[in-house]
């Protein structure tokens, strides 16, 4: 079956962009990832799962 962009509903998350996107690394790879709105949800996202991966990669939305 083919759709066209007429025939089709897309849902999605038509939000705020994120301001930070956090990378958890285990063993080498990317096995999780935190979507960051502001500041405080980046500070509680490193307060509580910093500990639970060997490391993380933050980027920063350039606005």
């Amino acid at each position: 079956m083919m759709a066209t962009a007429e025939k089709v509903n897309v849902v999605g998350f038509d939000g705020p962009d994120p301001e930070y996107l956090i990378f958890w690394i285990s063993d080498g790879k990317q096995v999780a990832k935190t979507i960051c709105y502001d500041n405080e949800d980046f500070e509680n996202a490193m307060a509580h799962k910093a500990g639970r991966y060997e490391g993380y990669e933050v980027i920063k939305n350039a606005q």
